[in-house]
């Protein structure tokens, strides 16, 4: 399927920011020329995440299984812009389903393996997925049976494909598949093109319910060329895959500049401490991504004198405000440059690099003016110079140009993926009228040139738990159907290791008393994911609201967080 507007890929093609090769073809020129390099490496603790041994892989040995996956595929009948719905840790099979989905111009949709019934029956619904890849246990959960269940709810659930050491009665076990014999011309099908869909990820927002967001190759690799270029990649790098490769930041921040960069590819799965370290020392990693909290926590613990043995050369961060403190201590104690980047899975916007702000505390605070006519930085044009970006005020909708005034970014350009699948309503939503997509986050233009944005806060509500983003209005719509509550609100609050945690405020139905454990059972019935569930609850005999009856979350906060610092 291809997305993108004809004028898109004409204008965009013309000006170098897309290309005509896809990741695919990326990867299997590296296959070409350095067939026995390492390519793909297990978490050295796969034994405990799937129950067998890890594996390293060649990049023959990678293309090979990527062929023989798409055989298999192939052979249940799947093909041209069908969707395989992916849920696995972070282990190699994850990244050769990908491909293999590629090879046969199907479309891969990653799912983290903390998603349940809930989840997963929105991503079948909205993209009528054909097949899933998936563990039959994981963590103490039953996944078989969550996915037995979900193919007697839909019938276009029709392929079941499982990875480990246990058969399953019904379905496809991989490693069968893996056993057999293809070569790449016995397929039939042809490989998706680059301004085909590659994936779909799934992104909570504001809304109830997650959206699938697609990216096309070419999206990808000019996301993934940013990353390079922030983080002054080299060819040959080797790589953490440290965030879970399910969306933006394991995929446009990890995945896909491997393939460009064609080195190695070292998964991880997050978060192990003693894993973790254990694989920059041993795999001689050079470029890794953290999110802030876990920078923070690093950098106050015994464990940071590691980092002077290691060869870690850059760590990419985001998603929230970088501590100054946090990234000049990296500096200057390990000469190790903090790259601080804006994006979410609808695309990528600004990065802010040593280069750019070689004080550190800049770098955690500023980021490039990109896109703003005048305003040259030093980066190839054929890098950045497809971003666009204003600042808009959120209530007048007019274009803010002076210093100082808050004002929601925006932006388009190549990196900017074109609708929410299925969903034209959200999509309409997502974008103004000129076509740039609208972040709900807030920034103002600084410096003596007004050549700088500053990170001011966001207005759209999201909770981001250990970077992980989750949707208030998701938590709530799941909540209040419990009998014994009649009114609730999910906000963040401050955690040192996580970011931000989840409380929900609830005004019990009359003589009716609630518990967390109470809600946390009811949401558990429901099928949602663990990492949604509240931490904290609050007791309310009435929720703040406007003259139109919209809860005010921001009052909430406020009072939450007067709340916690009496307490302390």
């Amino acid at each position: 399927m291809i997305p993108v507007s004809k004028q898109k890929i004409q204008e965009y093609t013309a000006k170098g920011y897309w290309g005509k090769e896809t990741i695919l073809d990326l990867l299997y020129s590296t296959a070409e020329h350095s067939p026995e390099d390492i390519a793909l490496v297990d978490p050295v603790n796969r034994s405990a995440l799937v129950g067998d041994d890890p594996k390293r892989y060649t990049y023959a040995r990678m293309s090979r299984d990527i062929h023989r996956i798409a055989a298999g595929f192939e052979a249940c009948g799947l093909g041209t812009d069908d969707v395989i719905l992916v849920q696995l840790p972070n282990i190699a099979e994850a990244i050769l389903v990908y491909f293999a989905a590629a090879r046969i111009g199907a479309i891969a949709s990653p799912l983290s393996v903390m998603a349940r019934s809930r989840e997963l029956s929105t991503a079948i619904e909205l993209t009528q997925a054909k097949a899933i890849v998936t563990l039959p246990a994981f963590n103490g959960f039953d996944h078989a049976k969550m996915v037995r269940e979900l193919e007697e709810k839909y019938g276009n659930l029709k392929h079941h494909f499982w990875v480990g050491p246990e058969r399953q009665p019904l379905g496809v076990h991989l490693a069968d598949l893996l056993g057999t014999d293809v070569k790449p011309a016995e397929l039939s099908s042809s490989p998706s093109g680059p301004n085909h869909v590659f994936s779909i990820c799934w992104t909570s927002g504001t809304e109830a319910a997650p959206k699938g967001v697609p990216h096309t190759h070419n999206e990808w690799l000019n996301i993934a060329r940013v990353v390079v270029e922030g983080c002054q990649m080299e060819r040959g790098y080797t790589i953490h895959g440290s965030f879970p490769v399910i969306n933006m930041a394991g995929m446009g921040g990890l995945m896909v500049p491997w393939v460009i960069t064609g080195g190695k590819f070292v998964l991880h799965h997050p978060f192990d401490p003693e894993v973790f370290f254990a694989q920059l020392a041993e795999e001689e990693i050079d470029y890794t991504l953290m999110p802030p909290a876990l920078l923070d926590n690093i950098a106050k613990s015994p464990q940071a004198e590691a980092l002077g043995r290691l060869t870690v050369k850059k760590i990419a961060s985001g998603s929230v405000p970088l501590s100054p403190w946090m990234v000049r201590f990296y500096e200057e104690r390990f000469g190790i440059g903090i790259v601080n980047f804006f994006a979410s899975n609808e695309g990528v916007a600004l990065f802010s690099a040593p280069r750019f702000f070689p004080a550190p505390e800049d770098r955690a605070t500023y980021f490039p003016r990109f896109g703003k006519s005048g305003i040259v930085w030093d980066i190839p044009q054929h890098v950045v110079g497809g971003i666009r970006s204003k600042l808009v005020d959120p209530v007048t909708e007019e274009e803010i140009t002076e210093s100082g005034k808050s004002g929601e970014l925006r932006f388009a350009g190549p990196s900017v993926f074109s609708g929410y699948w299925g969903r034209p309503d959200l999509t309409e939503r997502a974008f103004d009228d000129e076509g740039f997509y609208c972040t709900g986050d807030l920034f103002s233009i600084d410096g003596e040139n007004r050549d700088k944005f500053l990170f001011q806060g966001r207005f759209k509500d999201l909770i981001i738990r250990g970077g992980v983003n989750i949707s208030p209005e998701e938590v709530e719509t799941v909540i209040i159907g419990h009998h014994d509550i009649q009114e609730a609100a999910a906000v963040g609050y401050p955690d040192a290791r996580l970011n931000e945690r989840t409380c929900v405020v609830v005004v019990p139905k009359p003589g009716k008393t609630i518990t967390l454990e109470e809600i946390i059972a009811f949401m558990e019935e429901k099928g949602v994911a663990r990492y949604k569930f509240p931490e904290r609850l609050e007791i309310m005999d009435a929720l703040p609201r406007n003259a139109v009856q919209k809860v005010l979350r921001r009052k909430i906060k406020e009072w939450l967080m007067g709340k916690m610092q009496m307490e302390n």
